[in-house]
């Protein structure tokens, strides 16, 4: 392993994290890793990396700590709030580098108690989903300072395929926003499709495989197209964390006066897969949603 690279820290080792971290643990990065799941810590000591048992003990042996966390409460308590936080233990000059979708408003606070301690934060969410994670060929999309992105470029090299400096503090999670609005309301756009042809009597597949080579070519048809004609709703990403990120957007956009009608649509559509406890499917299950609306489900 080369000793010229920065030992790195990755906190969160879900679907995204997990994929994550073991590209950075290939890419030659000395790895340490926290999570409260222990079969991908198994796998990844396994493999070479070390366990941390807290946050804070992660941040002491590393110079770039990462976290890939679900929400805002656990992204404040693991960086700021909790027992053994990262965000204080981590030493002058060192890099923290959030990369779920976290609120602009959390980013920030977390940026401001960084620059006081010395420690520079990059806002880095992504977008991919669980197959461009394990493939490493996600986007990256990160906010803070030019030269800390410059440090830390090699490691979003080894996770991702598109990385871009989008700005100053928040605007990595801005742009991640901006993304969730075409992600939801393109998959609607692909699940209505097959609706479509799947009431009319079209083979599901095969309509993919039409729509996918012209005009209707896209992500959500190619990914969750497939998937919703071989009846596959496992998750790439999950409905619950979908919803997560359109509150926090229509949270922003009502801050900022921005009419979002197809976004604020897609969330009451989710909110009745969320009601009947399909939180944990994938984003692709918007189709039961609407097969009940048109009386076509078989449940």
């Amino acid at each position: 392993m080369s000793n010229n690279k920065p030992t790195v820290g990755f906190i969160g080792l879900g679907i995204m994290g997990y994929p994550m971290a073991r590209h950075l643990l290939g890419a030659g990065f000395p790895l340490w890793v926290h999570s409260r799941s222990r079969p991908p810590i198994e796998a990844l000591v396994s493999a070479g990396a070390c366990e941390a048992r807290t946050p804070a003990e992660l941040a002491t042996r590393c110079t770039v700590v990462i976290t890939c966390l679900p929400d805002d409460e656990t992204v404040r308590q693991v960086w700021l709030s909790g027992e053994s936080p990262a965000l204080p233990a981590l030493p002058a000059g060192s890099i923290a580098i959030d990369m779920g979708t976290t609120s602009p408003k959390l980013t920030r606070e977390l940026a401001e108690f960084a620059r006081q301690r010395g420690v520079a934060f990059l806002d880095a969410p992504v977008t991919g989903g669980q197959w461009g994670a394990e493939a490493g060929t996600l986007t990256i999309m990160v906010g803070g300072e030019a030269d800390a992105f410059a440090r830390a470029l090699p490691l979003f090299r080894a996770m991702g395929k598109k990385i871009v400096h989008v700005g100053h503090t928040g605007q990595g999670q801005l742009m991640k926003l901006a993304n969730q609005v075409a992600v939801a309301i393109g998959t609607l756009a692909v699940a209505e499709s097959l609706l479509f042809a799947e009431t009319v009597g079209l083979d599901p597949m095969q309509a993919v495989e039409v729509l996918g080579s012209g005009a209707a070519s896209s992500w959500a048809m190619e990914n969750l197209g497939r998937r919703i004609a071989q009846g596959d709703f496992q998750p790439g990403f999950m409905v619950k964390l979908l919803q997560k990120d359109l509150r926090i957007l229509l949270e922003e956009a009502h801050s900022q006066h921005i009419p979002l009608l197809g976004t604020g649509m897609m969330h009451q559509l989710y909110q009745l897969l969320e009601r009947e406890g399909h939180g944990q499917l994938g984003t692709q299950a918007l189709m039961l949603v609407l097969r009940r609306l048109a009386g076509t489900d078989s449940g």
